[in-house]
């Protein structure tokens, strides 16, 4: 996911997580797996992500993006 620049800094980030970790709960996922660029590490680390490995995607424009896997465990509701 991206948000746009002028929309950075007010939760939005968070409120998609929150969404997404909630809809794999409800269908009895376990954990959260994702790829980041290096600006979103900051926000995953803050929502409980740990980094795995750092990797380079190669764009199909040829461009490399340096990125990081990372996974969280989905909390059970109580």
């Amino acid at each position: 996911m991206f948000v746009r620049s002028d929309w950075t800094r007010r939760g939005l980030g968070r409120r998609i997580l929150e969404a997404c970790e909630e809809a794999a709960r409800r269908e009895g996922f376990q954990q959260l797996v994702l790829m980041s660029t290096l600006p979103g590490l900051p926000l995953y680390r803050a929502y409980g992500f740990r980094s795995l490995e750092e990797v380079e995607i190669t764009l199909p424009d040829g461009v490399k993006l340096p990125c990081v896997s990372m996974e969280k465990p989905i909390e059970r509701s109580t």
